[in-house]
Order: structure tokens, then sequence, then C-alpha cells
């Protein structure tokens, strides 16, 4: 699926588009690959730091700590990208349930809310519907979709800066649309940022961590819930991601 930021599905080719199958396999055995050496040198440096004090200096275990860090930074990102060629095979069921739009909202900003005070970005979540309207849906795939968007939109905005969260009832469909205050996405990027990977120049230069995978993760996820992500982006005033469902999801018997 091809998302532009008018909501719009295009099925024209674009030159970071991956075969989804070779991506999948590329991943899943570049992570397994790297996994492997990646634990074994972690624990040979875990040995060593097990070694009493008086064995190195203290610029020495500073060294082999930072290592350690390393590693472990490094086995998170080869396992998200295990994770996501899971996701891209589609081998986790959907497990569908009643939820009401309100709790799974109030959920984000259980999650959320004390990290936006922390950064003294103001935050807000609101629903504009009834607060029992109800829908069927798989609540796991829904809030990972959610975090991964709101993570985004804390990453971005700047201390002082804003982010809503709003849940809407729309006819058959329901929606929710999280906006930031942060910098925007520059337009000829809108679409991009929904490839696995990508990521803004700015954001490479700028230190801002990231795997490019949050949105890619994201949208395969809306796909599995027969839903739709549309980005829009001013420069320099902000962004809002809306994704939206149907009431009901209907699975389709084989």
């Amino acid at each position: 699926m091809d998302v532009r930021s008018n909501g719009t599905q295009s099925t024209g080719s674009h030159p970071l588009l991956i075969d989804r199958g070779e991506l999948r396999s590329v991943l899943s055995n570049l992570s397994h690959e790297l996994c492997r050496p990646l634990t074994s040198l972690k624990a040979g440096f875990d040995l060593l730091l097990g070694e009493p004090a008086a064995s190195f200096t203290a610029e020495q275990r500073s060294h082999m700590q930072t290592m350690v860090s390393l590693c472990d930074d490094l086995l998170r990102l080869t396992r998200s990208y295990l994770d996501y060629a899971g996701l891209v095979q589609g081998s986790r069921p959907l497990c569908l349930g009643r939820f009401t739009i309100a709790a799974m909202i109030h959920e984000i900003g259980r999650q959320f809310g004390s990290a936006a005070a922390a950064r003294q970005v103001q935050w807000e979540t609101r629903v504009e519907a009834s607060l029992d309207a109800a829908v069927v849906t798989d609540a796991s795939r829904c809030q990972q979709i959610l975090g991964n968007l709101v993570t985004n939109a804390l990453k971005y905005t700047p201390i002082g800066g804003r982010i809503e969260v709003v849940g809407r009832v729309e006819g058959d469909s329901w929606s929710v649309t999280v906006a930031d205050s942060g910098p925007g996405i520059p337009p000829d990027a809108l679409e991009m940022v929904f490839e696995p990977f990508f990521r803004l120049a700015r954001d490479e230069h700028s230190g801002v961590e990231g795997n490019g995978l949050g949105l890619a993760i994201c949208r395969e996820l809306v796909g599995q819930l027969q839903g739709s992500i549309a980005l829009a982006s001013v420069v320099g005033q902000g962004t809002s991601a809306t994704v939206r469902f149907p009431i009901e999801i209907r699975t389709v018997e084989t």
C-alpha cells in the first residue's frame, strides 16, 4: 500500500518500494546472523567486567561498559528488524474483541501523559463521540499503532509544544488523529516516510534516534486491520497522522 498525504492509495511504482517477500527474507536472515555474534560478544564483555576491579584501569572498564551498551543497542536494532520481518509475513493472527474508543484513548494517555509532562509538552486526549462507543478490532495492534505515532510526536515536538490525540466516530468508521507542533515533514517526503528504513536527512544530522521502521510498521498493522493511514504536515508548524478503521472488522472466511 502506497500512502499519500491526502489518504489516497497509489498503485504506481516508487523507487523506494521493496518486494515484501524479498524484504522479509533479507531481514530475517540478517537479524539471525547478527544476533548470534552480538549475543556472544556481549556475554564476553560481561565476563570481563565480572573480573576484579584491579584487573583493569578505570578507563579500560569504561570502554568495555560503552561496548556493552553498543551491543545492547545493536541487539535491539536487529530484533526490531526480525519483528518487522514477521509482521510483513503476517504470522500473527488477529485477536478481535469489542472495545470502547474511550478506553483505548485513555490507555494512550496513561502510557504517554507523564512522558509529555516531563518534556514540558502540552498534552491533550479526547473522544469526539459517545464514551461508550464500541468497535470490534484487535486492541493490541491498535495500541501498537497509536503508540508508534505518539512516540514519533514526542520525539519531534519541542519543549513548550503541543500534542493532541483525538478519537472520532464517522459513519461506519472510526479514527484517531495524533497531531503535534513539531518541525513538520517536507511535502516530497510525506510518501517516503512510510517506506522501511527511510529517514529524513535532517534527522540523521540532528542526532534524532530511530531505525526508520516506526511508520512502516504502522502501515503494515493498519493494513491488517483493514484501515488506512494518512499524514498532513506543514513545515515549521507540525504534523498530524490519522488512522481510520471500520467500526467492525469482518474476518474473511477461506
